[in-house]
């Protein structure tokens, strides 16, 4: 029995990650699409200028649970394929 990954398996278990951290921020995530990139960087692109403003409010928990559930070390929201925000996950720089 082979304990190696497919590449199915990564994508699939990325996924999950994904929808845990959405189900954390629900009602400001869900019109959002979440995607994350090669650089360790969780991407948030959103469809209405409210959910900016949410999620800045949010930031703190945001960061937190981006670095706990997703792993990532930058985490950026970006509206109307502009990026808005930037910040780090773990008080480094990013």
């Amino acid at each position: 029995m082979s304990l190696e990954l497919t590449t199915n398996d990564l994508v699939t278990l990325e996924q999950y990650r994904l929808q845990r951290f959405r189900s954390f921020f629900f009602s400001t995530l869900s019109a959002c699409l979440l995607r994350l990139d090669e650089h360790q960087t969780l991407i948030i692109h959103c469809l209405e200028p409210q959910f900016v403003d949410q999620l800045l409010s949010q930031m703190d928990q945001l960061r937190w649970y981006a670095r706990i559930v997703l792993g990532v070390s930058c985490l950026t929201i970006n509206f109307v394929q502009e990026e808005i925000y930037r910040t780090a996950t773990d008080n480094a720089y990013c």
